[in-house]
């Protein structure tokens, strides 16, 4: 394990893989050790999984005492889900991985892998938008990772992987702004943000997938 010396008591057995990772067939290719100590303000955790696990995430700050969960973000390309981590304050935080393979039925997910991580040099502070269950089925974002609050750019790039989607749109109020399919699956168009939008206004990407409905995957707030 890392050298770093934790300032506060963690609970034994809590740090590294918990009782069903070995049994849901989960490896983590990057970041094995459990305590990790930032070199940079993000560092990103992957973790490969069989096909149809179920996976989602909880990223706590030790000092606030609090979930910041929109300091992460959750990306899939094919067997490997991909966490990047931008904590918005020095300081440590706890990284925990609950998953569910694809056979076994129940709301609840098994905790399979719990990290310390520290961050003596955080970036901008801004946070990722906010991701739906859906997005964590196959999806994947290039870019824009972050909106900054305020930003009134009037062409945003926009370029998504969203398996399956038939069409996928930017809703910002009542506007709403087509993006093309250039690969199956991926997802690309520049969105207009200098309309006259009150501060707090949410950019959603909505996806349908089936029928006439839209799923909103991820959130923005600009």
């Amino acid at each position: 394990m890392s050298g770093l010396e934790i300032p506060f008591k963690v609970t034994e057995g809590y740090l590294g893989p918990q009782s069903k990772f070995e049994a849901y067939g989960l490896q983590m290719l990057a970041h094995s050790d459990p305590i990790i100590d930032m070199a940079g303000p993000t560092t990103e955790i992957i973790m490969s999984a069989p096909p149809g696990t179920r996976v989602t995430t909880k990223m706590l700050s030790v000092a606030m005492k609090k979930e910041c969960n929109e300091y992460h973000l959750i990306r899939r390309q094919g067997d490997n889900f991909l966490f990047l981590l931008a904590p918005p304050t020095p300081g440590f935080y706890k990284f925990q991985l609950y998953a569910l393979p694809k056979g076994e039925a129940g709301p609840q997910m098994q905790c399979v892998f719990n990290y310390i991580v520290h961050c003596p040099n955080p970036g901008d502070g801004q946070p990722f938008p906010k991701q739906y269950p859906q997005w964590k089925d196959g999806c994947y974002l290039t870019e824009p990772l972050k909106i900054p609050k305020g930003n009134r750019d009037p062409a945003v790039k926009f370029n998504v992987f969203v398996p399956k989607a038939g069409d996928v749109q930017v809703k910002i109020n009542n506007d709403w702004n087509p993006l093309e399919a250039t690969s199956p699956g991926n997802w690309e168009g520049m969105v207009d943000l200098s309309k006259n939008y009150p501060p707090g206004t949410k950019a959603k990407l909505n996806c349908k997938f089936s029928g006439h409905n839209y799923n909103t995957l991820l959130e923005y707030t600009i």
